[in-house]
């Protein structure tokens, strides 16, 4: 028996068949885009999903709410709630993902597996196909180069990619309707995720239920498989232990799915945001300032001189993983501090009694190094496919003019809380709250960057239902967030994973990304 969707752009019920995408609407289908065998059919493989012209498989993701309590997560479509307004006044948020330009869209296109070099005309694009070999930024590893638009191996280029999948012969086409994944969009498909599983007793409608990991598997176990299901398996693509885009479930086998990988543990879902590769995502960047440490005193707690520092009470600062070299201080490094502001030139490291140090700090002689950075997400008012690759321009999303004109301000949440403010932290802490429940305002920012609401959702352990996912905290300069985590990263790896430490001009062979689409 076949069963139709009755209705349009619906997210569906949390446990149920066909939850997590959805049919998009045919008159904002995007020009070039045809539905699959079976897109409106809720039991197909193919149900939400459609393929754009250059063979790239994308899923529909509609526009849904969201209420939080504690750590339960309840999902609502526009069917329940016609307007965000009667949401809102019901409790229900509505995810960030679903904002560009400054109006609320329908939903979004995602690729439904990473990007792998395939022919177009003359050229050579990224695009979303099943059993590719998966991108990187590195000519070691399926070098992003053979990219017709692309002209190096760095993250930036993978803005360039995005858009040349519409141009012509792989060319960047300046007005593209694509645009590098966000990271509103990963946090959505975390978000479903979460919710997916929590509604789920069985694995007959979510494969991935389990009763102790029940999140998406991914290839993560550096030996094609997943640290915590080794039933489910990935073909090499040749490389270490990186597999195929979407090859879950090769070979075949009791256990050995494909809905395994997805987010919503049904293969109509999007693949491999568990391990496989890390993947850039964009929204999100940050400017940081580094300078030498004046000075230090030993007491409780540790006050720390730097004229004319800039900062404002609670805003983190950084002392990196080698800064400091004088004996008796190092124990601060690789850490990340609130602040308390003393007057415009001191401040105090919260928490830090340096008061039994071994020696007094000498910063004559051997100076220590400090980083401060303001953190910047795209305003809601900013268009997605806008951001290009540079630092330097009004629309890049790197550099001091582009974030002046792309971006707001915001302050993530890190762990402060010395001495276990280390850059490894993982998503949740015991039974305390991860997300925000607000339907507007900073917290709810937080949230729809998929980032814990303070520093008591994290720890060095992490919690089950949020995968144990890592929280690579850092203050890096020129910002670019990855998320998702690489083949060898066990449970590391996952749909919340998020990593701070890199920046634009980076480059890695375990670093891939997909592509993202807002109707118009």
């Amino acid at each position: 028996m076949q069963l139709f969707a009755m209705k349009k752009n619906r997210i569906g019920i949390s446990g149920a068949i066909g939850f997590g995408v959805g049919i998009c609407p045919p008159t904002i289908l995007p020009s070039g885009f045809t539905p699959m065998v079976g897109y409106n059919l809720l039991s197909s493989d193919n149900y939400g999903n459609y393929q754009y012209k250059d063979g790239s498989i994308m899923v529909w993701v509609p526009k849904f709410y969201y209420k939080i309590s504690t750590n339960d997560i309840d999902i609502k479509s526009i069917y329940d709630y016609p307007t965000t307004a009667l949401a809102n006044a019901a409790g229900y948020a509505l995810h960030r993902a679903f904002i560009d330009g400054g109006a609320e869209k329908a939903g979004f296109m995602f690729d439904k597996y990473q990007i792998s070099k395939n022919a177009l005309g003359a050229g050579y694009v990224g695009s979303s196909i099943k059993n590719g070999l998966p991108i990187s930024a590195h000519a070691d590893h399926n070098p992003i180069a053979g990219l017709t638009a692309c002209a190096g191996n760095y993250y930036y280029e993978m803005i360039n990619a995005a858009h040349a999948r519409d141009g012509v012969d792989g060319a960047v086409n300046a007005s593209s309707m694509f645009h590098c994944a966000s990271k509103f969009q990963y946090a959505a498909l975390a978000m479903l995720s979460v919710a997916h599983g929590q509604a789920s007793a069985a694995t007959g409608l979510c494969a991935w239920y389990d009763a102790t990991n029940n999140f998406p598997k991914g290839c993560n176990n550096n030996a094609l498989s997943d640290a915590n299901d080794g039933t489910v398996i990935w073909e090499s693509d040749g490389y270490s232990n990186c597999g195929k885009t979407g090859s879950a479930g090769y070979g075949g086998g009791a256990g050995n799915v494909f809905a395994k990988s997805t987010h919503n543990g049904q293969a109509c879902g999007v693949a491999d945001l568990n391990g496989l590769m890390w993947e850039v995502s964009l929204g999100l960047t940050s400017i940081r300032t580094t300078v030498a440490i004046e000075a230090m005193t030993r007491a409780n707690p540790c006050i720390v001189t730097w004229t004319g520092h800039g900062l404002t009470t609670g805003k983190p600062v950084m002392i990196g993983d080698t800064d400091i070299t004088q004996a008796g201080w190092t124990a601060l490094n690789s850490k990340i501090f609130a602040v308390t502001v003393i007057n415009a030139d001191t401040f105090s490291l919260d928490g830090v009694d340096s008061s039994a140090f071994a020696a007094v700090y000498d910063a004559v002689t051997d100076p220590g190094q400090i980083h401060k950075a303001t953190f910047y997400v795209a305003k809601q008012a900013t268009v997605m496919k806008d951001f290009t690759f540079g630092n330097s321009g009004a629309t890049d999303h790197w550099g001091a003019t582009g974030v002046a004109a792309m971006m707001d301000e915001f302050t993530p949440a890190f762990e402060t809380g010395y001495p276990n403010n280390g850059y490894v932290q993982r998503f949740g802490s015991g039974a305390n709250q991860v997300l925000a429940e607000d339907v507007s305002g900073a917290a709810w920012l937080l949230t729809g960057l998929g980032l814990p609401k303070d520093k008591d959702g994290m720890d060095t352990t992490g919690i089950n239902l949020f995968g144990r996912d890592y929280f690579y905290q850092y203050i890096q300069n020129q910002l670019c967030v990855r998320v998702c985590g690489p083949w060898s990263y066990a449970s590391s790896a996952g749909v919340w994973t998020v990593a701070w430490s890199n920046s634009r001009s980076d480059a890695n062979y375990a670093v891939g990304f997909r592509l993202g689409l807002y109707p118009e």
